[in-house]
């Protein structure tokens, strides 16, 4: 049942409210309040971003914004009545978000969040108990979620920037697409891609089709073959899949400079290198000229597929084998690399099906990913594809349709749309120059807060919260130290 908002004037003229007859401020002087509220709170780091649960009234908003010049200020919201003041915060949330956890993480990001300052306006807990606890239940699972992000990052960096130097070591031929019109088939590895393959084949022409490198292996089973392959995956699984790109195949592949693949692969595959904008790996994509796609860093290659489909074309874009659910059998449409690397340790005793059980329960990568792509938009633009199948989720805005719905799309867009377009560059620089300007820059900037950032982005965080010299001997001697190794 809703919370019933009263709002009345009190002797000042001053406007003030209750919820439920609970007072969410004070009846005389509700400024001097809140600024007493500001005045009291203990904050020894220069927050980037501050987050006020249920501030009401926002009388604390002008008192946060003296106090904290530079943060981006938030509000969660607990209902719809105080909508009238959302446009004095950098962003409003509201507690009935089912996914308001993931709706923090995209809007601030694992550093925003590791940077920030969560506040409550006292009052509303009482007032609207259930909503309080529900929000900072969020927020936990938000920060948790930072704080595993930021360790993953720093555990894999190095790996990160090594792929990166193979990638400027080794790559002969660079692409760039350039944008079309036509709708823009995804495809994923899931379950459901099995059945869409046959219709796939057919209308062929219709569309530009990208595949995730896990969807690769069936899709050449089929007699398939894709425009565009794409990896954003820095470790050694996706490379696997990848190993079906060099070669004869000449597919031309999306990958980030940080991603993982085979040293052949690199030299013989037409590379689209994508670019996040931001990093280490950003640095050397400059300095060594390569023309890049702009991407958007995101924990599975789904999500930067995605984005990047909708980047080439101002059509709409479908996707098939996005199920980011539990399976029973494989989780994977077959062939799958990795599936054929598992076979090979099955025996009477370890089985089969024992080792595909895990797939058949729910993951919280899964999880992370599925809520992901229901808290996004897309514009409306974005479609999940299959041939009828009954999937087990919804992905919020993103709309269920089958091959009927699409042939009909197809043919309302007319025959005349174009293609995204791939052209192709060769790059001949001696192998003893990419030597010498790989050690330039790291020479140069191995040092840089860039650089320590993406290193070591929890000392990074700690130093920048803290206001101090931002390069204490410990970062520097473990920035020494990662360059050392990477070299």
């Amino acid at each position: 049942m809703a919370v019933k908002i009263e709002f009345i004037q009190n002797a000042r003229g001053i406007k003030t409210c209750s919820a439920g007859g609970i007072k969410l401020h004070s009846a005389y002087n509700p400024e001097v309040e809140a600024e007493r509220f500001v005045q009291s709170i203990e904050c020894p780091f220069f927050p980037e971003y501050i987050l006020v649960t249920g501030p009401a009234l926002s009388y604390c908003l002008p008192y946060l914004k003296k106090r904290f010049p530079s943060a981006k200020i938030c509000a969660v919201r607990y209902c719809h009545d105080f909508d009238s003041d959302n446009n004095k915060f950098s962003r409003v949330f509201y507690s009935e978000d089912k996914n308001l956890c993931e709706s923090l993480f995209s809007f601030m990001g694992e550093e925003g969040l590791a940077a920030a300052l969560f506040l409550s306006w006292q009052p509303s807990e009482k007032a609207f108990p259930d909503e309080y606890k529900s929000s900072w239940g969020e927020i936990k699972r938000a920060v948790l979620k930072s704080r595993d992000v930021l360790a993953t990052r720093e555990y894999f960096s190095q790996r990160w920037v090594k792929n990166c130097l193979r990638f400027c070591l080794f790559a002969n031929e660079t692409a760039f697409v350039k944008e079309g019109t036509s709708p823009v088939l995804i495809c994923a590895s899931g379950p459901s891609l099995k059945s869409s393959l046959p219709k796939i084949k057919e209308l062929r022409k219709n569309f530009f089709l990208i595949a995730v490198s896990s969807a690769l292996s069936p899709l050449l089973e089929f007699g398939i073959k894709p425009d565009l392959c794409i990896s954003t995956d820095g470790g050694y699984w996706a490379k696997r899949h990848l190993s079906f790109c060099g070669g004869s195949i000449k597919i031309p592949t999306a990958i980030s400079a940080e991603s993982a693949m085979y040293a052949k692969g690199i030299e013989e595959t037409p590379l689209v290198p994508l670019s996040y904008g931001d990093g280490i790996c950003q640095t050397f994509l400059e300095r060594f000229s390569f023309k890049s796609l702009r991407a958007k860093r995101n924990g599975t290659v789904s999500g930067t597929a995605a984005e990047l489909a909708l980047s080439i074309t101002s059509s709409s874009v479908f996707f098939c084998g996005l199920d980011l659910a539990p399976s029973k059998g494989f989780s994977h449409t077959q062939p799958n690399n990795l599936e054929k690397d598992g076979s090979y340790s099955d025996t009477r005793i370890r089985t089969k099906e024992s080792r595909l059980a895990p797939s058949s329960f729910d993951s919280p990568a899964l999880c992370i990913y599925r809520d992901w792509f229901a808290s996004q938009d897309f514009g409306a633009r974005l479609y999940r594809l299959s041939a009828g199948y009954p999937y087990s989720n919804s992905l919020g805005k993103i709309r269920d349709v089958d091959w009927n719905f699409f042939e009909d799309f197809a043919k309302k867009s007319g025959g005349h749309s174009l293609l995204p377009q791939i052209s192709f560059s060769k790059f001949e620089m001696k192998k003893e120059d990419r030597l010498s300007l790989i050690e330039e820059i790291l020479t140069k900037e191995r040092h840089s807060p860039e650089w320590i950032k993406e290193a070591l982005p929890s000392l990074y965080i700690t130093a920048s919260r803290s206001g101090k010299d931002f390069l204490p001997q410990e970062i520097k001697e473990k920035m020494d130290k990662f360059i050392e190794n990477v070299k």
